[in-house]
């Protein structure tokens, strides 16, 4: 079977079209763009993206001792692969629907410090106060955008505060400022200790390779099961769907999949 495809620019809409020659009859698609992402997905494919450039970081160094802002070019680069991924190809859509983003690992949102309930500055959060009478404590709060979201007894002599940010951070190398002031006793990530869906990426010649990690069954049990389907994005726009591997999406699953649009190793103009 031959397949091209082409790009047409329509001069009077100034519109760009993806033309799809199979067996000589073209289809014409239209070309999109990131705004047509759901507004609902948009968030989550910048945190994917976001914990995928950490996760990329931590194959080089421990993410304690770097850098507490992740840098926004790497964020945005693979938030660009996963969303023309999504836009380029139907089964990515259905994927999309059956919630398959990033295990939560590692943390970018939130942190619980665990401290001693007598510290003098944790005298305004035992009167109900969302606040600190640390100097230090509250800098960092102010520096890196974070609220006291939550704060219980943990045990009989401490408390412990859940932090969360309002945008995406390194939050392994953050809990090491907090080490640093008094009172506080530990620092937990909230990291789940239970596999489930997930992706992973890494860097291949001339693109990336993405993979979308299905996962259901009882993993407690030590009978989970994973579907897996690959892609490669390439640096130049293309989409190329690899392979679907593992086991059987179950009927009962809430998400449907349709059918690849192009035979499997076919090439979608991103």
């Amino acid at each position: 079977m031959f397949i091209m495809i082409a790009l047409i620019f329509c001069s009077e809409t100034g519109m760009a079209h993806g033309v799809l020659y199979n067996n000589n009859d073209p289809v014409v698609k239209t070309k999109k763009t990131v705004k047509d992402v759901p507004m609902r997905l948009t968030r989550k494919f910048k945190r994917d993206a976001a914990r995928l450039a950490l996760r990329l970081e931590a194959n080089r160094e421990d993410l304690r001792y770097q850098n507490i802002i992740i840098p926004k070019s790497n964020v945005e680069n693979i938030y660009e692969v996963l969303t023309s991924i999504y836009l380029n190809n139907e089964t990515a859509q259905s994927i999309s629907k059956c919630n398959v983003h990033t295990f939560p690992n590692p943390s970018i949102d939130h942190l619980v410090i665990i401290f001693d309930r007598e510290i003098e500055w944790a005298e305004p959060l035992l009167d109900g106060i969302s606040e600190t009478d640390s100097d230090e404590f509250n800098a960092l709060l102010e520096e890196y955008d974070l609220i006291i979201e939550k704060h219980v007894q943990w045990d009989d002599e401490n408390d412990a505060i859940t932090l969360r940010s309002r945008e995406p951070l390194n939050m392994s190398a953050l809990s090491n400022e907090f080490y640093n002031i008094e009172g506080v006793k530990s620092i937990d990530l909230g990291i789940p200790k239970i596999g489930g869906n997930d992706i992973n990426i890494k860097r291949i010649e001339e693109g990336w390779e993405v993979q979308y990690i299905l996962r259901f069954g009882s993993y407690i049990s030590g009978k989970g099961k994973a579907h897996i389907w690959t892609y490669n994005a390439m640096d130049n726009g293309n989409v190329h769907f690899v392979n679907e591997s593992g086991d059987p999406v179950p009927q009962w699953m809430r998400c449907h999949f349709t059918p690849v649009p192009l035979a499997q190793g076919g090439v979608i103009q991103g």
